[in-house]
């Protein structure tokens, strides 16, 4: 086990879920669900359906901790798992709400512009890329992720996450240019 990822707080924290210890639980779903419902909003764009898949996955943590053997961070297994799922509920579901309709969702890792209509066009701009595009810039971007952690949980190669990121920047720019505004004002 590596012992940098071994000596991260949530790993403890994981070694004593996988004990049942209740409270190292609850603390861990204190400090991830926030980003972990926010990645999985993003992604279903139905609030509803990300508060489901959200309960889903840290009932998986809470059963599958013990399984957890180290090789990446806790945060990129647990992205991992929520990934997995929000890709089934897709399938399950194919209904997507307009993310228009949900505006007062607000992330706090989320880009801070002093201006509302930054964040409006931003938002704007990134329903109007791919889903394949959204989901590699959100984790990029959003949850601060590397390459690599991406690689894992997308369970593909590092260079395909490269080309990945660059093709997503090109069509976020077009995105914005079609609103009108330079990328630059963003």
């Amino acid at each position: 086990m590596n012992k940098g990822i071994a000596a991260a707080p949530e790993t403890r924290l994981l070694a004593k879920v996988a004990q049942g210890d209740h409270a190292a639980f609850r603390e861990l779903y204190e400090s991830m669900s926030r980003s972990v419902y926010f990645y999985l909003y993003r992604i279903l764009r139905d609030e509803s359906l990300a508060e489901d898949v959200q309960v889903e996955v840290f009932t998986q943590v809470w059963k599958g901790a013990a399984r957890f053997r180290g090789r990446s961070k806790v945060k990129t297994w647990v992205f991992g798992i929520a990934r997995n799922l929000a890709m089934n509920a897709l399938r399950k579901n194919r209904h997507h709400a307009n993310i228009d309709d949900y505006q007062h969702i607000a992330d706090e890792n989320q880009p801070n512009p002093d201006d509302a209509d930054r964040r409006w066009l931003l938002q704007k701009a990134m329903g109007m890329v791919s889903d394949k595009h959204r989901e590699v810039l959100d984790l990029v971007f959003f949850q601060q992720m590397n390459y690599q952690e991406i690689a894992e949980i997308l369970a593909i190669s590092v260079n395909t996450v490269k080309t990945r990121v660059f093709y997503a920047k090109s069509a976020l720019r077009k995105a914005i240019g079609k609103l009108g505004v330079a990328y630059d004002e963003i």
